[in-house]
């Protein structure tokens, strides 16, 4: 009779270990797996470039919670740079730790600037975070669009806004004069007096901004965000979370 239970139940406390082994096997593997990212996104947390195809801001700060603050970021949590930059490139906001100064937000999910709608959002945006850190800058760029843009806000008032999009052939806006990151060009202004004339389309001595040129205009006006990646002195990590 003890025979006969041992081959009727034998299967089945062998099977019955088995599935609970491989359960358990199974969520040690992606506890495994999510602690590696963790350790992986947190300790190897070099700076990461960034810069094209992508919006974001320079917040004249020091403190990177202060500016998520401010943006009224949510869900927000710690993140290094590798995981914060792939996010911001969907819809997502890294804000990176200090850098000489400026906290950078960048992503997909801040006002872009490149609609009307979206330009008065962006001016409100900057004009309220420039009231109370003194200086912000905005930046956008997209090539396939040939979206370029960048704008300063200084006290709460918009200085400098210059906006282009090539796939309809018109700035949509253009507040300011140029500063001194842009004085050795000559800008194209599709609402100027001289665009009217066809004269103006055939010179040679006009410049159409282009991802590069918004690149070269937040080096000199604080950070340029492709160079980061070759920097070894930037530390701590950055926060992540949603504009909305």
């Amino acid at each position: 009779m003890k025979s006969e239970y041992i081959v009727v139940f034998a299967p089945i406390i062998v099977i019955t270990l088995l599935v609970f082994l491989i359960r358990r096997t199974g969520i040690k593997s992606e506890s495994a797996v999510k602690q590696t990212e963790i350790v992986a996104d947190t300790i190897h947390n070099t700076p990461v470039s960034f810069g094209y195809k992508v919006v974001w801001f320079a917040v004249k700060s020091s403190n990177a919670e202060e500016v998520a603050n401010s943006l009224h970021l949510k869900n927000v949590k710690p993140s290094g740079w590798k995981k914060g930059i792939d996010s911001a490139y969907k819809d997502k906001v890294y804000v990176s730790p200090p850098i000489d100064g400026w906290v950078l937000a960048v992503g997909w999910g801040l006002p872009s600037g490149d609609s009307k709608e979206s330009i008065t959002e962006l001016k409100e945006l900057a004009n309220k975070l420039s009231k109370q850190f003194g200086e912000v800058q905005f930046f956008g760029t997209h090539r396939i669009v040939e979206y370029h843009c960048w704008v300063k806000s200084i006290n709460g008032e918009i200085k400098r806004f210059y906006s282009y999009l090539g796939e309809s052939g018109e700035n949509l806006e253009i507040i300011g004069e140029p500063t001194e990151a842009e004085s050795n060009y000559i800008l194209i202004d599709t609402a100027s007096e001289e665009a009217k004339q066809e004269s103006y389309w055939e010179r040679e001595d006009i410049t159409y901004p282009d991802e590069e040129l918004v690149m070269k205009i937040a080096e000199k006006w604080s950070i340029n965000p492709t160079t980061l990646e070759d920097r070894n002195d930037i530390r701590g990590l950055g926060l992540l979370g949603n504009y909305k």
